[in-house]
């Protein structure tokens, strides 16, 4: 509900539920929270009847879809799901018992889940070899901004390029952004004809953690957190749009198989993007196919500098990722166009459920 504050998340009907968090016993807060897992399930099933709702959508992600699922199983109603950026629960090992029971769960709501989606090619084939079931791709969409700035890459001048990142900073990025925030800090762009490149940094990210991580410099700005209807705007002051997947152990199942939201937001920028991952990544896989961004896939500070000057000295080379970038927006992600299938695909899904008429779908 914090994060939301100011942003278009919430600007529909709904229901919040509480997460209780510190609290010297563990046990009681999650005893609380499994109470309230309960209580989610039980509203859920309540408004599912008293509104007449023809469908359940949810996400595999925290622990609320087993209560979407359960809503959908009592009341008969056709439930749709999503498989998108977290799906630890079909990856994890087999020696932690509460782990292993959340994930026959897990497998038992997609199972019985009427429709999925999957967020990329890898995850689409990661639901099928656990769960047996097929699904729908469902790559990251956004809203092309109006007065997309196409046609506006510039040669850097004495002042450096302006590099952009947006998001959270999570396991999945934080090696890969500390790689190029050391460049910054140790100011070994320098060598590369970038003394004065900046990192403007759209997220949570507080002074106090600038300073825990050592990206503390002048030339590392944090924006704070801005909706996507603003990032849009933000875009034109960048030169180059920063996006990073981990080279680290401990999220290689993430990074093989979800795929970064922000990449939507990115391509319709109209900005060239640096791509920074391992070459196992479905997002450097991607990119690779559809050759959007300039594609850096070593954790090497001397290959990603490299990457970076491409770009920056090279305008016509910017331009043509710009550009390319566009195309494949407009062809993969553009969320009116992903609008329209979905409502598609929950027509017919409504109808073939007998529960309304197929002119008494959509009200």
């Amino acid at each position: 509900m914090k994060q939301s504050q100011g942003m278009d998340l919430l600007e529909c009907r709904h229901i919040a539920f509480p997460v209780y968090g510190g609290t010297r016993y563990p046990w009681l807060r999650k005893l609380a929270n499994g109470l309230g897992l309960a209580r989610v399930a039980i509203r859920a099933i309540l408004e599912i009847r008293r509104q007449r709702m023809e469908a359940v959508i949810t996400i595999i992600q925290g622990r609320y879809y087993f209560a979407a699922a359960f809503a959908s199983f009592v009341t008969a109603t056709p439930h749709i799901t999503i498989v998108h950026d977290n799906i630890a629960p079909l990856n994890v090992g087999r020696r932690n018992c509460l782990a292993e029971v959340r994930r026959r769960g897990t497998k038992m709501v997609l199972q019985h889940a009427t429709h999925i989606y999957a967020v990329s090619p890898e995850m689409q084939s990661l639901v099928f070899g656990e769960c047996g079931r097929e699904s729908e791709i469902q790559l990251p969409s956004a809203t092309m901004p109006a007065g997309n700035a196409e046609g506006q890459v510039r040669t850097t001048g004495l002042g450096g390029p302006v590099i952009l990142f947006a998001g959270t900073i999570g396991y999945t990025v934080t090696d890969s952004l500390d790689l190029l925030a050391k460049l910054i800090v140790t100011n070994q762009l320098k060598e590369y004809g970038m003394a004065g490149a900046k990192l403007h940094l759209y997220t949570t990210m507080t002074a106090a953690e600038l300073r825990k991580h050592g990206w503390d410099h002048p030339n590392i700005v944090a924006k704070g957190w801005v909706s996507q209807s603003e990032l849009a705007r933000e875009f034109s002051s960048a030169d180059v749009l920063f996006l990073p997947y981990s080279f680290s152990k401990i999220s290689r199942q993430a990074v093989e198989t979800a795929f970064p939201s922000k990449t939507a937001d990115y391509l319709s920028g109209g900005k060239p993007i640096l791509v920074f991952g391992p070459k196992n990544s479905s997002l450097v896989r991607y990119a690779s196919e559809q050759g959007f961004a300039e594609i850096v896939d070593e954790f090497n500070g001397a290959a990603l500098a490299r990457g970076i000057q491409k770009i920056a000295f090279s305008p016509s080379h910017g331009e043509r990722l710009a550009t390319r970038a566009r195309e494949v927006f407009l062809a993969n992600h553009d969320i009116k166009c992903q609008r329209n299938k979905f409502y598609l695909t929950l027509e017919r899904i409504i109808c073939a459920s007998e529960k309304v008429a197929p002119s008494e779908t959509y009200r």
